[in-house]
């Protein structure tokens, strides 16, 4: 590949030593050896580029109306393969450059840093690699440069830092070193910054805090170490301050609180300390403060009531308390009548789930969660919640995931989870809930993730659980369901996963289950089951793994498919079984 750049460049790199060569090659030129530089062009877009044509005519080329020259060059997406040719330096009249979208190689030719007009330059999505040249800092009115997802290296040119007329830059996604440059702050009409993805290190430079018309400030997914500086707080413009997945530490600043525009706050996974500061709640816009994977503690300010514009709260895995025995954070949540996802899960709240779920996140599950009409998502599992389940869920009708796993839950599952007919996954696992499955439950129509209820006390049968016709995983084991495994279950066509191991169901095993078409896993261990293991299971194509281990089967062990190399262990403890 390089070896073929380099052939490239030697061909077609322009003299620019004199300067009445470099004005010897015309706008039409410049443009046919790009043309020659592209090796791939699958749907012809290049196709009317020739003599043949008027070149105001071009796809993608736009030209001035007193002197026709070229003063914009778009040709996003179209699947162009090669190299960008250094003779794009000699369209002087050129203010917008737009290859995004393509599939371009080698390296960001210097020859563009001649464009003195050039106003945007956006070559984000192709294969470009190297280092960012420096000439681009001699582009001095350019007003947008996008370089990200590419695969460019090295680190920031100081000269970038002559771009004072620059209002958005992004160089995410590519493999940048080095640190956020000092010379940052001569960019003062900055309004976007994305830096995020990338390999960059130290300390996020508080020169960042003097670019007081940035709106959007990206920086997640590096290696930054260090505090958030708090002087970010003066660039009181900010809409979006995203930081995720680096080394940051220390507390979030509590003049945060300053920032009255503020929409998105994305801290996760960090090693962030301290408390969440109540003065958050003055960020009247917030929608999203997302402060996960962490190290934070105490309880959540109850002030986050007056965030009326919330629509997702994540603060998983944590080291978040209640504060009281009723969640308060759940019902002070409850107001937030946009809220979408709400995860706490991964703490060490207790007490019960309020039934204003929504309002207090303080021991039960608050009845005021209901109130949360438009919540989607809903995770507080990994806590110490105990008390029921509130049957105000019910009332959460856009509800699609419900995580309450590993806590210690107990009564009835409520009915009412049946009015949530949106659900695609329902997990309960690991609490000490009791009863029967309620029918209302267990026909829940648009099931598609999984179904977990493992780890509790729950009885009764399975009848009614054929409806879930699109759920790809049922896991109901370590129970205290009887009776016999329900025939209709191959009704669940696209099962991939059934455990039902570690019951008391009886009789024999339904040779229906052959149905099931896409079943990878089935485990039926630890059961009263009888007769003989039927021999049609063999013709199962997708499954890989089944346990009939510890039951009361009999007969021979079919032979062929799954139970071709079946480990003994998945079918001992059945002492009417032969052919093993």
């Amino acid at each position: 590949m390089l070896s073929l750049l380099a052939l490239f460049l030697l061909a077609f790199t322009p003299v620019t030593a004199h300067t009445s060569r470099k004005s010897s090659y015309s706008d039409q030129d410049a443009l046919l050896a790009f043309k020659k530089a592209v090796l791939v062009d699958p749907y012809r877009s290049l196709g009317n580029w020739s003599t043949n044509h008027t070149l105001c005519n071009w796809t993608g080329v736009t030209c001035s109306s007193r002197r026709e020259r070229v003063i914009s060059l778009n040709l996003t997406g179209m699947a162009l393969l090669g190299y960008i040719s250094p003779y794009l330096g000699n369209l002087s009249f050129l203010s917008t450059l737009v290859l995004k979208n393509n599939s371009f190689e080698g390296q960001i030719p210097p020859q563009l840093g001649r464009l003195f007009r050039l106003r945007m330059l956006r070559l984000s999505r192709n294969d470009l690699e190297a280092s960012i040249p420096p000439e681009l800092g001699d582009c001095r009115s350019l007003q947008s440069l996008t370089l990200s997802y590419n695969n460019l290296t090295g680190s920031i040119p100081p000269q970038l830092g002559r771009l004072s007329k620059l209002e958005a830059m992004a160089l995410a996604m590519n493999q940048l070193t080095g640190t956020i440059p000092s010379f940052i702050a001569n960019m003062s009409s900055l309004i976007q910054l994305d830096l995020g993805s990338n390999r960059l290190h130290g300390v996020i430079p508080v020169e960042l805090g003097t670019l007081t018309q940035l709106k959007l400030l990206f920086l997640g997914l590096n290696n930054f170490t260090g505090p958030i500086p708090a002087i970010l707080s003066n660039c009181s413009l900010l809409q979006n301050l995203s930081l995720q997945d680096n080394l940051l530490t220390g507390d979030i600043p509590w003049q945060f609180g300053k920032l009255s525009e503020l929409q998105e706050l994305i801290l996760w996974e960090n090693q962030l300390t301290g408390k969440v500061p109540s003065s958050l709640s003055n960020c009247t816009q917030l929608e999203q403060p997302v402060l996960a994977i962490n190290q934070l503690e105490g309880t959540l300010p109850l002030e986050f009531a007056k965030l009326l514009q919330l629509r997702r709260f994540e603060v998983r895995e944590n080291h978040f308390v209640s504060g009281s025995n009723h969640l308060p954070i759940l019902t002070a949540l409850a107001n937030c009548s946009k809220l979408n996802v709400l995860d706490l899960a991964w703490n060490n709240f207790t007490g019960v789930i309020p039934s204003s779920v929504g309002h207090s996140l303080d021991g039960s599950i608050p009845n005021s969660l209901g109130d949360a009409k438009r919540l989607g998502f809903l995770s507080l599992s990994e806590n110490k919640l105990s008390g029921q389940i509130p049957d105000t869920l019910g009332n959460l009708t856009q509800l699609r995931y419900i995580y309450l796993d590993h806590n210690h839950l107990s009564g009835e599952i409520p009915a009412s989870l049946g009015r949530c007919r949106s659900l695609m996954l329902l997990d309960l696992a690991y609490n000490n809930l009791a009863g029967n499955i309620p029918p209302e439950v267990a026909a829940l129509p648009d099931l598609q993730f999984y179904f977990n209820v493992s780890r509790n006390l729950l009885q009764g049968s399975l009848l009614g659980m054929s409806n879930m016709l699109m759920v790809r995983a049922i896991d109901v084991s370590m129970n205290k369901f009887s009776n016999g495994i329900p025939s209709a279950i191959a009704s669940c066509i696209a099962l991939e996963y059934l455990n039902l191991s570690w019951n008391a169901f009886t009789g024999p095993i339904p040779t229906s289950l052959a149905k099931l078409v896409n079943l990878q896993l089935m485990d039926l261990s630890f059961n009263n089951l009888t007769g003989t293991i039927p021999g049609n299971f063999k013709d199962m194509k997708m499954l890989r793994n089944i346990n009939l281990s510890s039951n009361r089967l009999t007969g021979e062990v079919p032979q062929g498919g799954v139970f071709a190399e079946l480990d003994v262990s998945a079918l001992m403890n059945n002492l009417g079984l032969c052919g093993t």
